[in-house]
């Protein structure tokens, strides 16, 4: 028998879930066996094949409603795809699941093929195939997918590949006992998380102008820059791709040997110096561990060692530039300054060789660091750089990972570098396959295997893939990327053309957009719309979300349905809102990943898509209680500073929705807008107050049309009077009956909608709209009286009411105002 081997242990633990792997001999057979009860947290069961599997989120605590189950097809991000569906009697599900079983294996024999024998392609090419076809088969429990059960299974097997026998017996003996299990049983495993520090501060520090183009790029960048992070760190530990639990966000979650403990404060020194080495001290790793023994595999104890991870993790990050070797200190802290031996003593020389970037603002030589586009117009190269990455973003149908010797550092920080040098610093050439563009530049002949993220896939794809990486092994992996961005037309450069003083700062057709353009794409105000969201309290989720039920497997499920939705779907939901609203290239998805997202765009269309992501997040988790959302969308000039207005956003999701607290206790589940919070839950005020919005938007536009347009607006500014108002008690007389009384601006508010109602045709538009808002107001006076009518003055018309002239305003902007069938 060959010596252990974690990369082939993990390959066949892939395959034995896969149900391809033949007989192992004995020992392989029991450590598997082992690799098997671990990743479900107990000895595994005689059947563990369920058939049909279920979403995850029917397993967090306070889940209610039938089960729902995922259909089974191949890995897509379309809606009938992703989200699950009532199982019905009828459904004939064993005839696509023998189809979608065949296919995999079909998958993982080509896998094979591709990966020409190389241990990390071979197991990184099977958990790609098993990705794409068994995300939606069952695995040991019918809330686990073959997919998630087997990548952990994968990961425990290569952590057991070079264990001792005698090791093997007390973990498997401590397995039995759960938590009657000794206290001196070794950890079998160490939960490792990583956290690459300053990620948001690099996104947002760019100055409005020109930022919009590198945006995108930006983001992308901050994405391969953690994957890259995350695989060296696993390349360091000598593990398997199975054991890089998740990745995204700037986080990573790894499974490592107890041993590894010892390695990971020399490997986070070395990728700190490497991330300084590009970025100077803004960018560094941030590592926490904790062994777990496998009585600690499920329900409290599991628990208890993922809230001390999320504790050790908090504390490094307060010294996140610890350990940095003295000599680095000064070129990592002085990296924004022009070198002192390069400069020159005289004030003019100096001014004639060195800028400022306009984007970033860092200083550098002309020509070497800062290309002069023009004057006034200075751009580093890194920047100049992510520009490009944001435009092949647009297109991107895949990324080649290729594994090369990492570059040697620099003698001091290289920050205008191209982004592509800080990657190849962590050991990886990265080539970028588009639908149209210029073809991946070939690589260095000493570079190695290729993980190939499919953010597309087909034959012809795959095919073209090959054939441009030669003979190298390959292993090809489905991956979810945003590549959201709206581009220019041709027809824009007459349509903006007054909205620039310089008629060169417009970007070409096919361009990304710059945030004028989105502003000006608005109809009503012209507004810049900033949506941030994230879940509500995604981390008690994760650490107490499935109570009892917690295993490991769970965990990577629930974070495989979250990437889903957030990496996946988000970008497929952009295109829906744009093309249901009639409104193309409106939408920026500048990031998405994890559990948040951050969109720029017309502000109209951010709104329109605000709304329906809340919808389709409570279609997809099942109306779960627990699985909601929070966002903020504040309303800006697109020649502000990105970072200006990504803080103003956050601060409104903090401070606003996410501080928001119902009477009943419940909390957050809100959206903070026009410097309102309103609940979104099931059947309460935001769904009011859009439903109120839309009406009065309808009713104006349509009465415009007509004799005294005006009126409509009128009656408008009057709601959003009247709501604005509080609606103040006095006491009561002395020898009166011991309520408050009003302040009357409810009765001044019900005489004029009477007024309005009675004045106004029966065939004006505007009609309709007062006869429902009298409707309205007698079932709330029957209701509730007088306090009943001053929230609906104050809660339901008046943020309706503003939402509608906003959306109604004609601004004298600098380009047409979008007709109502224009594109």
């Amino acid at each position: 028998m060959s010596a252990p081997d974690p990369f082939s242990a993990a390959l066949r633990g892939l395959r034995l879930i896969a149900g391809l792997d033949p007989e192992p001999d004995p020992e392989t057979a029991s450590r598997l066996r082992l690799a098997e009860a671990l990743s479900a947290g107990a000895p595994m069961p005689a059947d563990r094949r369920p058939s049909a599997l279920i979403s995850i989120f029917h397993t967090v605590e306070g889940a209610s409603g039938p089960p729902r189950v995922y259909p089974l097809l191949p890995l897509n991000r379309q809606r009938e795809t992703l989200f699950p569906k009532e199982a019905t009697p009828e459904d004939p599900p064993e005839l696509a699941l023998r189809n979608l079983e065949d296919d995999l294996k079909k998958s993982l024999e080509e896998a094979l093929r591709d990966a020409r024998d190389h241990p990390s392609a071979r197991v990184a090419g099977a958990m790609g195939a098993m990705a794409r076809f068994a995300w939606c088969l069952p695995g040991p429990a019918p809330d686990i997918s073959r997919y998630d059960h087997g990548r952990t299974v994968g990961a425990f097997a290569a952590l057991l590949a070079e264990a001792p026998p005698e090791g093997l017996a007390q973990w498997e003996a401590a397995l039995q006992a759960g938590s009657e299990a000794s206290v001196d049983t070794p950890p079998v495993a160490l939960l490792v998380k990583g956290d690459v520090s300053g990620i948001q501060r690099f996104l947002y520090q760019v100055t409005g102008k020109g930022a919009a183009r590198g945006l995108r790029g930006r983001s992308l960048y901050l994405q391969l820059l953690s994957e890259a992070v995350a695989l060296f760190v696993l390349r360091r530990l000598r593990l398997p791709l199975t054991n890089l639990l998740y990745s995204g966000g700037g986080h990573f979650l790894l499974l490592a040997r107890p041993a590894d403990e010892t390695r990971l404060p020399e490997i986070r020194r070395e990728v700190t110096r490497r991330l300084a080495a590009f970025h100077g001290p803004f960018l560094a790793l941030v590592l926490a561990a904790v062994p777990i023994r496998p009585h600690e595999l499920h329900g409290e104890g599991l628990q208890q060692a993922f809230e001390a991870l999320h504790r050790r993790l908090a504390q490094a990050k307060a010294r996140r530039l610890e350990g940095l070797p003295p000599e680095d200190w000064e070129a990592f802290l002085v990296g924004a300054q022009p070198d002192s031996s390069r400069r020159s003593q005289n004030p003019a020389d100096h001014a004639e060789k060195w800028t400022d970037c306009m984007v970033c603002g860092i200083r550098g030589l002309k020509g070497e660091e800062i290309v002069v586009e023009r004057e006034g117009r200075s751009k580093c190269k890194r920047c100049r750089s992510l520009e490009d990455l944001g435009r092949a973003a647009v297109d991107l149908q895949a990324i080649a990972w290729i594994e090369r010797e990492p570059l040697s550092l620099p003698d001091r920080p290289e920050r205008a570098a191209p982004w592509e040098k800080a990657l190849q610093a962590f050991g990886f050439a990265v080539s970028l396959f588009r639908a149209s563009g210029p073809k991946p530049s070939p690589e260095p002949p000493e570079a190695g295997w290729a993980l190939v993220w499919l953010v597309e896939d087909s034959p012809d794809l795959r095919g073209r893939i090959r054939r441009a990486l030669g003979e190298r092994p390959i292993a090809f992996f489905p991956r979810f990327l945003l590549r959201r961005a709206p581009r220019v037309r041709p027809e824009d450069r007459e349509r903006f053309a007054r909205c620039y003083d310089d008629p060169d700062e417009m970007p070409e057709a096919g361009d990304v957009r710059d945030f004028t353009m989105l502003q000006h794409s608005s109809r009503g105000i012209q507004r810049l719309g900033v949506l941030r969201a994230d879940l509500d309290g995604a981390g008690a989720l994760f650490s107490r979300g499935l109570g009892k039920a917690m295993r490991l497997a769970r965990l990577m499920a629930l974070s495989s349905a979250l990437s889903r939705f957030f990496e996946g779907y988000v970008e497929t939901l952009c295109e829906t809102v744009e093309r249901e609203t009639g409104r193309p290239d409106t939408l920026y998805a500048v990031y998405a990943g994890g559990d948040d997202l951050f969109i720029v765009g017309a502000w109209d269309v951010v709104a329109d898509f605000a709304a329906r992501l809340r919808r389709e997040l409570a279609e997809y988790t099942g109306h779960h209680p627990r699985l909601t959302l929070s966002a903020a969308l504040t309303l800006h000039d697109g020649r502000e500073a990105v970072h200006l207005f990504a803080e103003e956003a956050g601060r409104a999701l903090e401070e606003g929705a996410k501080a928001y607290q119902r009477p009943d206790g419940k909390a957050k589940d809100a959206l903070r807008f026009l410097e309102r919070t309103l609940p979104w839950g099931p059947e309460e005020a935001f769904w009011t107050v859009l439903e109120w919005s839309e009406r009065f938007r309808q009713g104006v536009e349509s009465a415009a049309a007509r004799p005294r347009p005006g009126r409509g607006r009128s009656l408008l500014f009057a709601l959003i009077r009247w709501g604005a108002r509080p609606q103040r008690a006095r006491p009561a007389p002395r020898n009166g009956p011991g309520q408050p009384i009003l302040v009357p601006w409810i009765w001044h508010a019900a005489y004029f909608i009477r007024r309005w109602q009675d004045l106004t045709p029966a065939e004006d538009p505007l009609r309709e709209v007062l006869d429902a808002m009298r409707r309205e107001w007698d079932r709330w006076d029957e209701q509730g009286g007088p306090i009943a009518l001053s929230r609906l003055l104050a809660e339901i018309w008046m943020p309706a009411a503003r939402w509608a002239e906003l959306r109604t305003r004609h601004e004298e902007g600098c380009a047409r105002q979008p007709s109502a069938d224009s594109v």
